[in-house]
This record gives C-alpha cells, structure tokens and sequence, in this order.
C-alpha cells in the first residue's frame, strides 16, 4: 500500500449514513460540531453527501453544499470524501433529527441500528 500510495480496500457509506464531528480550540473548547448526511441524488458530484455546521450552541451557520467542506474532503475522495471508514459507532435517531430535521430517518440507518443494536452510542 504505502509502495503505490492506493488504499487497499475502499470503504463506501450507504445512503441514508449520518458522520457527526464535534470540533474543538487549542485549549480544547468547543467550537462546533460538523455532520455530513449522505443522502442519494443530493450531489452526485461530491457523493451525495450533504453538509451542515453548527456553533456550540447548535445555531446552524451552513447547511447544503458547502464549498469550503467539499475543497477540503476532496482529499478523501477515494475514500468516500471521508477520513475514515465507515464507523461501528451509530449516533440514536434522537441525533439524527437533532441534526437533520426535515430529513426523514433512511430505512438504512434503521436498519443498521436495529441490526448493530451494540453500536448505538449512548
């Protein structure tokens, strides 16, 4: 791998996966909190993947296509425009709709919660 700079196996998040990222300062405050929804037909030019920032006090300040996310995920483009693969962490449907209001919860998130139940972070 490190020969031809490839990833060995690529790792694809389903329709419907939800990223949640929290940020934070130097000095370890809080600054925000990113998720990315992957939602199909969104975008299919940056892998459907719909994007919001929030302050620490949850005011959304972008949702959508962003820009300044894409220009950087871009990186990770053979990735799935993720830094990492697909997580064994599940975030609860409360954090989906906390995150993502107008958005109806994917039958494969439900799924994936119902079938990996030890997952579900708490």
């Amino acid at each position: 791998m490190a020969k031809t700079g490839g990833i060995l196996k690529v790792h694809r998040y389903p329709g419907g996966a939800l990223v949640v990222k929290e940020n934070f300062a130097k000095d370890k405050k809080p600054t925000g909190v990113t998720a990315m929804l992957k939602l199909k037909g969104y975008d299919s030019a940056d892998r459907d993947w719909v994007m919001a920032a929030y302050d620490p006090r949850g005011k959304i300040l972008a949702y959508g296509k962003m820009g300044s996310c894409i220009a950087c995920h871009v990186m990770g483009r053979k990735q799935d425009l993720v830094f990492a693969p697909p997580p064994t962490q599940l975030l609860p449907v409360s954090t989906w709709k906390a995150f993502f209001r107008k958005q109806e919860i994917s039958p494969v998130y439900a799924h994936l919660l119902k079938t990996h139940a030890a997952n579900v972070m708490q």
